[in-house]
């Protein structure tokens, strides 16, 4: 499995999609229902098939996250063949910054105490596992806003 098995509750979403992906794998209803009660190794290696193809796809489109940690907001862009993040980096270690909002103010109001960051890095493995994993340590999809944002900061700086 390259990913994650889809839940429970995602994969009764995705009914539809798994009923498709099924008949064209040559399973109907009632041979599906079969597997299920008399070969249940075997259905669930069906449905790590099927929970890879939607992670995979899905991955495919990400195009934004963000992440706070350790006293930086990072903005992420992934692009075909590397990641460029930019990055606002407080200088002032004891003061609590938990939100983007957070940064700005400090912007704002002691422009001195911020940072900004830009690096561009190729992907270690592939795209979508890169971004998936990580997903699985904190990162939060977003759209291009934020990025945008950050990008005329840093070309303004």
């Amino acid at each position: 499995m390259k990913y994650k098995y889809l839940t429970h509750e995602e994969l009764q979403i995705l009914e539809n999609e798994l009923l498709q992906f099924l008949i064209v794998n040559g399973f109907d209803g009632p041979e599906w229902e079969k597997m299920n009660k008399e070969q249940p190794d075997k259905a669930i290696e069906i449905v790590s098939v099927f929970s890879d193809l939607v992670w995979q796809r899905s991955l495919e489109k990400v195009q934004f996250g963000e992440k706070i940690y350790n006293h930086q907001f990072l903005v992420f862009s992934f692009q075909k063949d590397q990641i460029e993040m930019l990055a606002l980096s407080s200088k002032e270690q004891n003061k609590m910054l938990n939100t983007f909002e957070d940064f700005i103010e400090l912007l704002k109001t002691n422009p001195a105490k911020i940072e900004i960051l830009h690096q561009t890095k190729a992907y270690t493995s592939n795209r979508e596992e890169e971004i998936f994993f990580m997903m699985n340590n904190g990162l939060l999809l977003s759209d291009h806003s934020r990025y945008d944002f950050l990008l005329k900061l840093f070309n303004n700086a």
